[in-house]
């Protein structure tokens, strides 16, 4: 199973980042998330023997247990590895709480074996871009810039969630929800 930790945006932020998803979609080069995909990867885990799922869980609860729910902002634009070569366009995430989150879950999962794929810097992304004319480019970039994105929201969970790769784009299931409340 291919597996990840992530927590889920709100569907009024969802809504927040529609305009920024339609002005992406006209770019060739660019696939924009389905909306009901925009998530902020906690840790990827890749892929994981369904006999390890139950310990997975089992930590994660525990990690749970620690949280009361939490406000989180949405707040920018910004891009992966820079503006300069777009690869990715995300939202940025504020948020104290989901950095400690994100520490807790990597701390016990290493116990399990997972290492940290890279550091985290709290995001939701919104498209990865495979190539584009840096004429293309430098116009997103003056696209994106005059967006206003915010909104804030309660998260009162995360989620272990498998992926499912397909042509059309991945398939997200969830395998577990952690409550916090």
């Amino acid at each position: 199973m291919r597996l990840f930790i992530a927590v889920d945006v709100d569907d009024n932020i969802r809504e927040n980042l529609k305009p920024v998803l339609k002005t992406l979609v006209n770019y060739r080069g660019v696939k924009t998330v389905e909306p009901e995909n925009i998530h902020i990867t906690i840790q990827f885990l890749g892929e994981v023997p369904e006999s390890k799922v139950s310990a997975i869980t089992d930590k994660l609860s525990n990690v749970a247990e620690k949280f009361e729910p939490f406000t989180a902002k949405l707040e920018g634009i910004g891009f992966f590895p820079n503006r300069g070569k777009i690869r990715v366009v995300w939202a940025g995430i504020i948020s104290d709480e989901i950095v400690r989150l994100a520490k807790a879950v990597r701390k016990e999962m290493m116990k399990l074996g997972f290492r940290e794929d890279k550091e985290f810097i709290a995001h939701a992304t919104l498209a990865r871009i495979k190539k584009i004319s840096p004429s293309d480019r430098d116009r997103i970039l003056k696209e994106l810039d005059s967006f206003d994105v915010g909104g804030e929201w309660v998260i009162r969970d995360f989620k272990l969630k498998q992926s499912r790769l397909t042509p059309r784009g991945p398939i997200y299931t969830d395998v577990s929800v952690h409550r916090f409340d």
